[in-house]
């Protein structure tokens, strides 16, 4: 009579060669995965089932997973410069925000910060609104650097000067970076 293999979980203990953190776990689960067909039991009635079927790949939620052949660092992928047609309008918004010199800091902050990046916000912090030379924009903004590739300059005339306004797209929209002042000559 010949003697049925035991259901075990076999494991040829001379291919484990301990290469490192992750050879080693490789290494296992490639040993988990040789399991000789005829030890297989199988499974007992109204027990799941070892692999996947088409109503439990269903009931699996996918919306979180990554999809396949990525990452936890494919997700810094830059995103899509946006329009160009709305560079110029958000260069306009900072240099009337930034031209309020006789607001208090307490508004004129909220203000500009409205357009700008995170980082440029934060170097705001320390404008005092009553030192900005300008006190009001006299015409409309110039491309010095037309928006292209996410990224634009304009020159905006003001009573006092011409304040130069640099734009990069963030997150699908145009955001102030930085911004220089040029004061008028003196006549």
């Amino acid at each position: 009579m010949a003697r049925r293999a035991e259901p075990s979980a076999r494991v040829d203990w001379t291919v484990r060669i301990v290469v490192g953190g992750a050879g080693a776990a490789l290494m296992l689960a490639l040993a988990a995965c040789a399991v000789d067909p005829a030890a297989q039991v199988p499974a007992a009635a109204g027990s799941a089932s070892a692999y996947p079927t088409s109503a439990a790949a269903e009931a699996l939620d996918t919306s979180s997973a990554e999809p396949p052949g990525r990452d936890d660092h494919d997700h810094d992928v830059p995103d899509a410069p946006p329009p160009a047609d709305r560079a110029a309008p958000v260069a306009a918004g900072f240099a009337a925000a930034w031209a309020r010199s006789d607001l208090p800091a307490s508004r004129w902050w909220p203000a500009v910060a409205a357009y700008c990046d995170e980082d440029f916000v934060r170097s705001l912090r320390t404008v005092d609104p009553a030192l900005v030379p300008a006190s009001r924009v006299t015409g409309r903004p110039r491309a010095t650097q037309a928006p292209r590739d996410g990224r634009a300059v304009f020159e905006v005339p003001t009573d006092a000067g011409t304040l130069t306004v640099r734009l990069a797209g963030v997150g699908g929209r145009w955001r102030v970076t930085d911004n220089d002042f040029r004061r008028a000559a003196s006549r």
